[in-house]
């Protein structure tokens, strides 16, 4: 799948889309690489078809399960990532790769397609001991 013309960013050899450009190529057959941890995906997961997960840092066998006849779009929580992955699938052969600027929380802010589990989210009265709902249950561990 070649770049549109027009769409997206290119930054030192990188091609940057935003949320809203990079809907359009998901649903015509890119695939999205989400980078980010298991605890995050469940938190809040791209809602979008051929999702796959390749937590950072990538490791080179599960890369290589990776399609290489289709555009990879890397995403992960803010965009952080991104750089660094496409670099490894890079070295890895792979050609078609595109980054999602600002990862999850653009894509969030854009309103596009999420899936959510109430029962992951994050709580709690400081930011220091937020914990997922789901793990509420278990008493969170003394500080010394």
């Amino acid at each position: 799948m070649a770049a549109p013309r027009g769409s997206g960013m290119i930054v030192q050899g990188l091609w940057f889309l935003s949320p809203a450009e990079a809907l359009p190529l998901l649903q015509s057959g890119a695939v999205l690489v989400d980078l980010r941890s298991d605890q995050l995906r469940e938190m809040k997961a791209f809602l979008v078809p051929g999702l796959v997960s390749l937590p950072h840092p990538v490791d080179p066998a599960l890369a290589r399960t990776l399609p290489g006849d289709r555009l990879l779009i890397l995403a992960d929580s803010s965009g952080v990532y991104t750089r660094a992955a496409a670099a490894a699938l890079e070295a890895l052969g792979f050609r078609q790769l595109a980054c999602l600027n600002g990862g999850m929380l653009a894509w969030d802010e854009a309103g596009l397609p999420l899936a959510t589990d109430p029962a992951t989210l994050l709580q709690g009265d400081c930011a220091c001991v937020l914990r997922s709902r789901k793990d509420r249950a278990t008493p969170p561990p003394a500080v010394p």
